[in-house]
Order: structure tokens, then C-alpha cells, then sequence
């Protein structure tokens, strides 16, 4: 065993396979987030600007209407789990991420760099208080909303 962190030789190797693969995946999963957000609300600005030109709706009964907008409904559900379900895993991978990052050294002090630790020992703690995912749901709602709305004022 080495004295660094108590790990071996082979335990640092697998660190140092695992850390980028950990990394490449917080990224991915943050980016899968937005890229579903986007996606989203590309479709309900769609339906939204559609909602006008269809001469149809206008004459639509009650019950119609109340379909459509359970299927915007459903849309947005199944985009919010869609969203949450990469939040659980990007935050399972940060954390895995952080505790590697901590294995390797690289928040100690005088480790890497004289008086200073390599990172912040904030970033430790910061995605805790990440607040980009109630922005994401809050807008595909917001756009669904709208378009429920838009659906149901057509008379």
C-alpha cells in the first residue's frame, strides 16, 4: 500500500481509468438535460404557433379539446420524467466523480500546488445547489401550459 490516501499502486491506476470516463459522463448527462429541454420546447412553440392556423379547432367540441390538451399533458409528463431521470444520474455520476476527485488529491492543500488546493473545495458541495433542472421543467411547463391554454381560448 502507498501512503497516498492508503491506496495501492493498482487502486490509483483504476482512479485514473475511471476519472475521465466519470467526468465525459457528468457532461453528458447535463447536456442530455438540456438537449431534452430544448427539444421540448421546440414541439410546444410549434403546437403554439399552430394552435391559430388550424381552422378546424375553432369548431372543435369541448371533448376534443380537453384530448388535445391531455396529450400535451402527457407530453409533458413524459418529458419531465424524461429530465429527472438524467438528473438521478447525473448526480449519481457527479458524486462518484467527487469522491474519485477526492481519492486522487485534488482538493488537498500543498498536494498538487504549493498553498493551494488544485480545486476549489467549493466544488465539492456547488452542484447541490444546482437549480438548472426546476429552470428546464419550469419552462417545458410553462410552454405546455400555454399551449393548453391556447387550445381551449380557441373558440
Amino acid at each position: 500500500m502507498s501512503a497516498e490516501n492508503g491506496l495501492s499502486h493498482e487502486q490509483r491506476e483504476v482512479l485514473k481509468a475511471l476519472y475521465p470516463w466519470y467526468k465525459e459522463e457528468v457532461f453528458r448527462r447535463r447536456e442530455q438535460m438540456m438537449w431534452l429541454t430544448a427539444s421540448a420546447s421546440a414541439v410546444l412553440i410549434l403546437l403554439l404557433v399552430m394552435v391559430p392556423a388550424i381552422p378546424a379547432l375553432a369548431t372543435s367540441s369541448l371533448i376534443a379539446k380537453v384530448v388535445m390538451c391531455g396529450g400535451v399533458s402527457v407530453f409533458y409528463g413524459l418529458m419531465a420524467y424524461l429530465i429527472l431521470q438524467q438528473r438521478a444520474r447525473h448526480r449519481m455520476a457527479k458524486q462518484v466523480l467527487i469522491e474519485i476527485e477526492r481519492e486522487m488529491g485534488l482538493y488537498e492543500e500543498g498536494r498538487y500546488l504549493p498553498d493551494a488546493a488544485l480545486y476549489p473545495k467549493e466544488w465539492q458541495t456547488a452542484w447541490q445547489d444546482d437549480w438548472s433542472v426546476p429552470i428546464y421543467l419550469a419552462v417545458v411547463f410553462l410552454l405546455a401550459g400555454l399551449v393548453i391554454a391556447a387550445v381551449l381560448l380557441r373558440w
